[in-house]
């Protein structure tokens, strides 16, 4: 298990303030579904639903992993971030200006031109990209994390860039093969950036806290690798105009190949903590491969496919990890303040059980919730599907806020009694 370097983490306000957000994009995504129903659900290019997805894939998404890198590069990987809090937050502004812009131009497409989202989207992940690649060329060990790490950050760089060369063709200002170019700007940020990323976090984090075998590198090099040829492939077959069936195939083998090895890994345990991130994460891979599996069997299921990957399965696996990177940033909060000599509460303490299983419970209530909106396609079941997911992920900020509260009653208790 790698050593964390506790002394080396940012200061936790900062990726907090990431992870909350990313809370409150989804419930914006939750709030349009409620308000827009079935036509959300009908088609991948609705504006209404290009609006929820890009809410989910930016704002609850986006935040997540770059809150989360600016954690854990430092403490698990050895790597140095340039630019302290000003870049921090600098990429935070930069991050939700285009992931608002972007949302709004598609929701409310009289309001302004959609690029005016790209720019700053694409600006911000070559922010994050310069802030982070150069300590990973220069950090010594977990080197093999590093790579995996550093090709999902310019894989978000691409599919930022693919994104921006959608929008300007969407004002007129260019002209592209949207369609083609749109699965590969979609396989490139799902693929590439999320999960590619969530690849590499996994090997530390599932040792870590669920108590998995992390793979070998050797067979997750060559999944990192396949991922990356296939990637490559579909942007060049892109911008010839091809859109061919191998990309799709591809694609969901590679998705099928990650989420399968996850549950095995899962149910070959010896010693598998049943905590609700191992619930979290069951569900989410769950999710992930039967989206994958459609995905194999044609393109007839595009909204399902979408639904199963970017309403639920990543969902769950990113949710599952902010309860537990939320807790531990409380702790370091705590640890900083009250220096040596002072007993802590637990991380345990600060994220009860109990709330990490109410979060549990809502997201799988609106994960059925979200499927029976997508099989039965009424406004009404769309609806509540939107409810659900709102109060999923609003009793989801309300848990991780509930860290700071908890942290701020023991700094008033211990000064009470001094």
């Amino acid at each position: 298990m790698a050593k964390l370097s506790i002394e080396q983490a940012p200061a936790p306000s900062t990726p907090r303030l990431f992870l909350l957000t990313a809370s409150a994009w989804a419930s914006v995504a939750g709030v349009l579904l409620l308000c827009d129903g079935a036509p959300v659900l009908a088609s991948r290019w609705g504006g209404a639903t290009l609006a929820m997805v890009h809410a989910f894939t930016l704002g609850f998404l986006g935040n997540a992993m770059f809150g989360s890198l600016l954690q854990f590069l430092p403490v698990a990987a050895g790597v140095r971030i340039r630019g302290g809090r000003f870049a921090a937050l600098s990429l935070y502004g930069l991050l939700n200006l285009g992931a608002f812009a972007l949302v709004v131009a598609f929701r409310w497409p009289q309001a302004w031109p959609a690029w005016w989202g790209g720019v700053p989207l694409l600006a911000a992940f070559v922010l994050l990209a310069s802030l982070v690649l150069p300590g990973m060329l220069h950090a010594a060990g977990q080197r093999f994390l590093r790579c995996g790490l550093g090709g999902a950050i310019v894989a978000g760089v691409v599919t930022a860039l693919l994104g921006l060369c959608l929008t300007l063709d969407l004002s007129g200002a260019v002209t592209m093969p949207v369609l083609p170019l749109t699965d590969a700007h979609a396989a490139w940020g799902m693929l590439g950036w999320v999960v590619a990323l969530m690849a590499s976090v996994a090997r530390l984090v599932g040792p870590m806290f669920q108590g998995l075998t992390a793979p070998r590198e050797r067979a997750q090099g060559l999944w990192h690798a396949g991922v990356y040829v296939v990637l490559v492939a579909g942007v060049i077959a892109a911008f010839r105009g091809v859109a061919s069936p191998w990309l799709r195939i591809s694609v969901g083998g590679v998705g099928l190949v990650f989420a399968a090895t996850g549950l095995l890994l899962q149910m070959r345990a010896q010693r598998l903590r049943k905590a609700p991130l191992t619930g979290f994460w069951a569900a989410g891979l769950i999710a992930l491969a039967a989206s994958a599996s459609l995905l194999l069997a044609g393109d007839a299921h595009a909204v399902l496919v979408g639904v199963l990957a970017i309403g639920i399965g990543l969902p769950l696996l990113v949710v599952g990890m902010q309860l537990e990177i939320v807790a531990f940033l409380g702790w370091i909060g705590l640890h900083r303040h009250c220096g040596k000599g002072v007993r802590l509460p637990g991380v345990q303490l600060l994220m009860p059980e109990r709330d990490k299983y109410t979060v549990l419970l809502l997201h799988l209530a609106a994960a059925v919730a979200l499927l029976i909106a997508v099989l039965l396609p009424v406004s009404a079941a769309a609806r509540v599907a939107g409810g659900a997911l709102l109060l999923a992920h609003g009793t989801m900020l309300a848990a991780l806020s509930g860290v700071g509260w908890r942290s701020r009653r023991f700094v008033w208790q211990l000064q009470e009694r001094k």
